[in-house]
Protein backbone atom coordinates (compact mmCIF):
# COMPACT_ATOMS: atom_id res chain seq x y z
CA UNK A 1 0.00 0.00 0.00
CA UNK A 2 2.74 2.44 0.94
CA UNK A 3 4.39 2.20 -2.49
CA UNK A 4 1.08 3.05 -4.23
CA UNK A 5 0.97 6.61 -2.92
CA UNK A 6 2.91 9.61 -4.15
CA UNK A 7 4.69 12.29 -2.17
CA UNK A 8 3.27 15.69 -2.98
CA UNK A 9 6.57 17.01 -4.30
CA UNK A 10 6.85 14.01 -6.65
CA UNK A 11 3.16 13.63 -7.62
CA UNK A 12 2.42 13.07 -11.29
CA UNK A 13 0.06 15.67 -12.73
CA UNK A 14 -0.21 15.30 -16.49
CA UNK A 15 -3.63 16.86 -16.99
CA UNK A 16 -4.93 19.81 -15.05
CA UNK A 17 -8.40 20.87 -13.99
CA UNK A 18 -10.23 24.19 -14.03
CA UNK A 19 -12.85 25.34 -11.55
CA UNK A 20 -15.04 28.43 -11.58
CA UNK A 21 -17.18 29.50 -8.64
CA UNK A 22 -19.60 32.41 -8.65
CA UNK A 23 -21.23 33.54 -5.42
CA UNK A 24 -23.96 36.14 -5.03
CA UNK A 25 -25.21 37.44 -1.69
CA UNK A 26 -28.15 39.79 -2.41
CA UNK A 27 -28.81 40.19 1.34
CA UNK A 28 -26.63 39.24 4.31
CA UNK A 29 -28.52 36.03 5.20
CA UNK A 30 -29.03 34.67 1.64
CA UNK A 31 -26.27 33.18 -0.52
CA UNK A 32 -26.44 31.70 -4.01
CA UNK A 33 -23.50 29.97 -5.66
CA UNK A 34 -22.70 28.18 -8.89
CA UNK A 35 -19.68 25.95 -9.57
CA UNK A 36 -18.36 24.61 -12.88
CA UNK A 37 -15.45 22.18 -12.81
CA UNK A 38 -13.72 20.52 -15.79
CA UNK A 39 -10.99 17.88 -15.91
CA UNK A 40 -9.55 16.75 -19.23
CA UNK A 41 -8.52 13.36 -17.78
CA UNK A 42 -10.39 12.44 -14.60
CA UNK A 43 -7.93 9.67 -13.60
CA UNK A 44 -4.64 11.39 -14.56
CA UNK A 45 -3.88 8.72 -17.21
CA UNK A 46 -4.39 5.73 -14.90
CA UNK A 47 -7.49 4.61 -16.88
CA UNK A 48 -7.50 5.48 -20.60
CA UNK A 49 -11.25 4.72 -20.82
CA UNK A 50 -12.20 7.25 -18.12
CA UNK A 51 -12.06 10.39 -20.28
CA UNK A 52 -12.92 13.93 -19.29
CA UNK A 53 -15.44 15.08 -16.69
CA UNK A 54 -17.57 18.15 -16.08
CA UNK A 55 -19.25 18.95 -12.76
CA UNK A 56 -21.98 21.60 -12.47
CA UNK A 57 -23.32 22.56 -9.07
CA UNK A 58 -25.78 25.17 -7.79
CA UNK A 59 -26.65 25.81 -4.16
CA UNK A 60 -28.50 28.16 -1.87
CA UNK A 61 -28.03 28.99 1.81
CA UNK A 62 -30.57 30.97 3.85
CA UNK A 63 -30.51 31.79 7.56
CA UNK A 64 -32.88 33.69 9.81
CA UNK A 65 -31.91 33.67 13.48
CA UNK A 66 -31.45 30.07 14.60
CA UNK A 67 -33.16 28.58 11.50
CA UNK A 68 -31.12 27.70 8.41
CA UNK A 69 -31.99 26.14 5.06
CA UNK A 70 -29.53 24.71 2.55
CA UNK A 71 -30.18 23.15 -0.84
CA UNK A 72 -27.87 21.86 -3.55
CA UNK A 73 -28.18 20.38 -7.05
CA UNK A 74 -25.21 18.79 -8.84
CA UNK A 75 -24.58 16.86 -12.03
CA UNK A 76 -21.49 15.08 -13.38
CA UNK A 77 -20.97 14.39 -17.05
CA UNK A 78 -18.22 11.84 -17.76
CA UNK A 79 -17.19 11.57 -21.41
CA UNK A 80 -15.13 8.37 -21.43
CA UNK A 81 -16.09 4.98 -22.81
CA UNK A 82 -15.49 3.38 -19.39
CA UNK A 83 -18.16 5.36 -17.50
CA UNK A 84 -20.54 5.01 -20.47
CA UNK A 85 -20.16 1.21 -20.49
CA UNK A 86 -21.40 0.96 -16.90
CA UNK A 87 -24.03 3.71 -17.20
CA UNK A 88 -22.11 6.14 -15.01
CA UNK A 89 -21.51 8.78 -17.67
CA UNK A 90 -24.23 10.96 -16.15
CA UNK A 91 -24.69 11.35 -12.39
CA UNK A 92 -27.19 13.72 -10.79
CA UNK A 93 -28.49 14.54 -7.35
CA UNK A 94 -29.84 17.11 -4.94
CA UNK A 95 -30.48 17.64 -1.26
CA UNK A 96 -32.46 20.01 0.91
CA UNK A 97 -31.61 20.50 4.57
CA UNK A 98 -33.47 22.59 7.15
CA UNK A 99 -31.82 22.99 10.56
CA UNK A 100 -32.53 24.73 13.83
CA UNK A 101 -30.13 25.64 16.64
CA UNK A 102 -31.93 24.90 19.92
CA UNK A 103 -29.21 26.36 22.15
CA UNK A 104 -25.72 27.74 21.63
CA UNK A 105 -24.36 24.17 21.73
CA UNK A 106 -27.19 21.94 20.41
CA UNK A 107 -29.00 21.89 17.07
CA UNK A 108 -31.23 19.58 15.06
CA UNK A 109 -31.46 18.96 11.32
CA UNK A 110 -33.23 16.90 8.67
CA UNK A 111 -31.88 16.23 5.19
CA UNK A 112 -33.58 14.78 2.12
CA UNK A 113 -31.27 13.46 -0.64
CA UNK A 114 -32.16 12.14 -4.07
CA UNK A 115 -29.34 11.00 -6.36
CA UNK A 116 -28.56 8.62 -9.19
CA UNK A 117 -24.99 7.56 -9.99
CA UNK A 118 -26.20 5.84 -13.17
CA UNK A 119 -28.59 8.53 -14.40
CA UNK A 120 -28.02 7.75 -18.09
CA UNK A 121 -29.34 4.19 -17.60
CA UNK A 122 -31.55 5.07 -14.62
CA UNK A 123 -32.99 2.53 -12.23
CA UNK A 124 -30.27 2.98 -9.62
CA UNK A 125 -31.59 6.06 -7.89
CA UNK A 126 -31.56 6.49 -4.16
CA UNK A 127 -33.70 8.54 -1.82
CA UNK A 128 -32.43 9.14 1.67
CA UNK A 129 -33.67 10.88 4.79
CA UNK A 130 -31.34 11.78 7.64
CA UNK A 131 -32.62 13.17 10.93
CA UNK A 132 -30.05 14.18 13.50
CA UNK A 133 -28.54 16.30 16.19
CA UNK A 134 -25.40 18.46 16.33
CA UNK A 135 -23.39 19.28 19.43
CA UNK A 136 -20.71 22.01 19.43
CA UNK A 137 -18.25 21.51 22.33
CA UNK A 138 -16.29 24.41 20.80
CA UNK A 139 -17.45 26.96 18.16
CA UNK A 140 -15.17 25.34 15.55
CA UNK A 141 -15.88 21.69 16.46
CA UNK A 142 -19.13 19.78 15.92
CA UNK A 143 -20.12 16.24 16.92
CA UNK A 144 -22.96 14.87 14.79
CA UNK A 145 -25.31 11.90 15.13
CA UNK A 146 -28.13 10.98 12.78
CA UNK A 147 -30.53 8.24 11.77
CA UNK A 148 -30.39 7.28 8.07
CA UNK A 149 -33.30 5.90 6.05
CA UNK A 150 -32.32 5.11 2.45
CA UNK A 151 -34.72 3.70 -0.17
CA UNK A 152 -32.91 2.28 -3.17
CA UNK A 153 -34.59 1.50 -6.51
CA UNK A 154 -33.27 -2.07 -6.23
CA UNK A 155 -35.27 -2.44 -2.97
CA UNK A 156 -32.08 -3.02 -0.95
CA UNK A 157 -32.86 -0.34 1.62
CA UNK A 158 -30.21 0.85 4.03
CA UNK A 159 -31.02 2.13 7.47
CA UNK A 160 -28.50 3.01 10.11
CA UNK A 161 -26.89 5.40 12.53
CA UNK A 162 -24.13 7.79 11.46
CA UNK A 163 -21.68 9.47 13.83
CA UNK A 164 -19.23 12.17 12.84
CA UNK A 165 -16.92 14.91 13.99
CA UNK A 166 -16.29 18.14 12.09
CA UNK A 167 -13.62 20.78 12.53
CA UNK A 168 -13.61 24.23 10.91
CA UNK A 169 -10.31 26.02 10.56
Amino acid sequence: MRNGRQKVSEATAKDYAATLRLRWTPISNLKFSFVAHYQDDITQSTDPAAGSATLLNANIEYQVGDFALRALYATWSLDGTGPEAVGADEQTGFYIEPSYKLTEKVGVFARYNDYDNNASKSGNGKEQWDVGVNYWPHPQVVVKADLQFQDNDDKKNQEGVNLGVGYSF
